[in-house]
């Protein structure tokens, strides 16, 4: 998945080789270095950043202009660029390890409130304000080019930065129906595709060498899977473009301290901060909130709540590998079994890419899924790994042998109550805020790009169906089997605090897993491996697993638990009964009937057609003349068929068709 995290961007020309034999053995007698951050309970505790991971981040120099060079930095995940960067991320992953939960908590930080005065004008200034632009962009286009007033809120610059996003072509072309890019800036965004993508899986027994990647068989060799580069930077500006000529309206550094429901809109109490053009306050119909999961709407949505599963990923960009082995990349793979990472232990898994700044550029991320128990490491410990098992895994024999460019850092987190409905009226979550993201995904691009389309959809027809009330929001982001039934998987690639499972068991469960679902065919393995779970292929896997290897089940249960495997088995049965819904109101018979009763969703061109005399009495209706269901009633039950098709994976078999 395409990595939005805080980065430090660095690069080093390549050192002579002496220069690098000294490196080596600074690494070989490395000693941390200890400062002490105040916790949260005043409590004093250790934080331990490395000479070597200072060294790397502080001690380079650029080599060479960059897109954004000179440029004000990137605001949002993925926009800071030196080593305190890595402190402050650090400092919140400390903080949510050590949060109090429940009544524990306290009191929530007040950022939305309600009010029954109504706003003091006749017209809200927009009709949607976006909040978050990195992403929201996107959406804040479709909108716009369906003839919403759309203003985009960015507390930082507008800008993306240099790190690439990986997604596949298809998903990118998706925007050019929406209206958010052409097809010749989707050709022009893209800086690299290459094929074929692998995944493999360590295997001890077999008596491979730990670390060494080239000695790891591929369980899957596939390929138009995340394999095209896109520069967010090319990215951002031409949807940018496209956004403010439809009448877009863009806000940079600009701050949002509060909203303030009304019944007849939301007011945000903006400010201008450094250089930046807002104004004092802002009123719009809808608030759409994309500031992620460290948005301050979620934050009071979800206070005393932490986080159920965790994704901690560090990486880098770096220059100096073998051209002629860089067109290949790497979905997921591991070169070790469980490993002891500080007082914890976890699964390394790993990601790699080809980058499009230079034929010898190759990204490579690290990552393990964890919850957020105190015991649990820091980044800059995965970095001090990191460090070490990269060479090993990309054959080299020291970090120092290639020019670091970027380098990434991040935490993911992730809610079983997922996705994340509305709490309040005109308020609603789209992208990593939402929590419609797989748990063992990093959210990001290619997640809100599988949503944007029915997301669209549902937010031009609450707006033109002035159904912007909190039950009818949560309707376009209802409950989700498919994506709750991910929960087992991520339970079953990571390791609770006091347990000990054998080293080599989730190696072997992802090469048995992996191995049925290639014997299975394209069309159970790729959706899987694009964070799609569907009720007959994962229906499927599981019963070969069982038949091919029926000893092995019992680990899985005592690894994974009795509670997670029945709360697992209650998501796959509401997944085939949605996949069943689904499927009867798409079949001949029962679509008519169902097309009927939702009527026909209103649009700014049924609008106008109709205002003009031009639309058909089935246009014209706009779904609220039908004499059986209401205009609410018909809203939820559109809503209601999207969750079916999506909550079940079916959307996968339209889109990739």
């Amino acid at each position: 998945a395409a990595m939005e995290t805080s980065s430090v961007s660095i690069g080093a020309r390549r050192p002579p080789g002496i220069v690098r034999q000294i490196r080596r053995e600074e690494r070989r007698r490395d000693v941390r270095s200890v400062t002490r951050i105040r916790a949260s309970g005043s409590k004093a505790e250790e934080y331990v950043v490395s000479d070597r991971t200072k060294r790397l981040l502080e001690g380079c120099c650029k080599i060479g202009p960059s897109e954004t060079e000179g440029k004000p930095q990137a605001g949002g995940a993925g926009g800071g660029t030196t080593l305190e960067a890595l402190r402050r991320v650090d400092g919140v992953w400390r903080s949510i390890r050590n949060m109090p939960e429940g009544d524990a908590a306290g009191p929530a930080p007040v950022f939305v409130t309600e009010s029954s005065v109504r706003l003091d004008t006749n017209r809200c200034d927009y009709d949607v304000a976006v909040c978050g632009g990195t992403l929201g962009i996107l959406v804040a286009t479709a909108l716009q080019a369906r003839g919403q007033r759309v203003v985009v809120i960015e507390r930082g610059p507008l800008r993306g930065r240099d790190q690439e996003w990986n997604i596949s072509r298809p998903e990118l072309e998706s925007l050019v129906a929406l209206g958010v890019l052409t097809q010749a800036q989707c050709d022009e965004v893209i800086t690299k595709e290459f094929n074929p993508i692998r995944c493999g899986f360590y295997d001890g027994e077999s008596g491979a060498p730990s670390g060494d990647a080239s000695a790891i068989e591929p369980a899957i060799v596939t390929k138009d899977i995340l394999n095209t580069g896109v520069k967010p930077s090319l990215l951002l500006d031409a949807i940018r473009g496209n956004f403010e000529a439809k009448g877009g309206v863009v806000l940079e550094k600009t701050a949002i301290s509060g909203i303030s429901v009304r019944p007849d809109g939301a007011e945000l109490d903006t400010s201008p901060l450094d250089g930046g053009d807002g104004p004092g306050g802002i009123t719009a119909r809808l608030v759409v909130d994309c500031m992620g999961f460290a948005s301050p709407i979620v934050r009071q949505a979800r206070w005393g709540q932490k986080p159920d599963g965790v994704c901690l990923v560090v990486g880098a960009c770096a220059r100096g590998f073998d051209e002629s082995a860089n067109e290949s990349a790497d979905l997921i793979y591991t070169t070790t079994d469980i490993t002891a990472i500080d007082q914890s232990k976890g699964q390394y898994f790993w990601e790699a890419f080809p980058a499009g700044s230079g034929p010898e550029d190759r990204t490579t991320y690290m990552f393990t899924y964890i919850d957020a128990h105190p015991s649990r490491p820091s980044l800059a410990d995965l970095l001090d790994d990191y460090w070490d098992l990269m060479p090993k895994y990309q054959g080299l024999d020291s970090i120092d042998d290639v020019e670091l460019l970027r380098v990434l850092f991040g935490y993911f987190p992730t809610y079983r109550d997922s996705p994340l409905p509305a709490r309040w009226d005109r308020i609603t979550q789209i992208g990593d805020a939402s929590g419609m993201q797989s748990p063992l995904s990093f959210g990001g691009l290619a997640a809100l790009l599988r949503h944007l389309p029915r997301l669209t959809d549902a937010m031009e027809d609450a707006l033109l169906s002035d159904l912007l009330d909190r039950d009818c929001l949560a309707a376009m982001n209802q409950y989700q089997p498919a994506l709750s039934a991910s929960w087992l998987f991520q339970k079953c690639m990571s390791v609770s605090p006091g347990t000990s499972p054998p080293d080599g068991f989730i190696n072997k469960l992802m090469r048995i897993n992996f191995g049925v679902m290639s014997s299975l065919g394209d069309e159970v393995m790729r959706p899987f491996l694009q964070d799609v779970v569907k009720f007959g292929s994962l229906g499927k896997t599981l019963v070969t697993m069982t038949t091919r290897e029926p000893m092995f089940v019992p680990q899985i249960l005592i690894q994974a638990g009795p509670g997670p495997i029945v709360d697992w088995f209650r998501h796959f049965i509401a997944l085939g009964a949605y996949d069943l819904a689904a499927g009867i109101a798409e079949s001949p018979i029962a679509a008519p009937v169902c097309r009927a009763l939702m009527g026909t969703a209103p649009s700014r061109e049924l609008i106008e057609k109709a205002r003009n005399g031009e639309a058909a009495r089935s246009e014209a209706d706009f779904a609220w003349d039908f004499a059986v269901l209401d205009k609410r009633q018909k809203f939820m039950l559109r809503r209601k068929v999207e969750a079916w098709k999506w909550g079940s994976g079916r959307d996968y078999d339209d889109q990739h068709a």
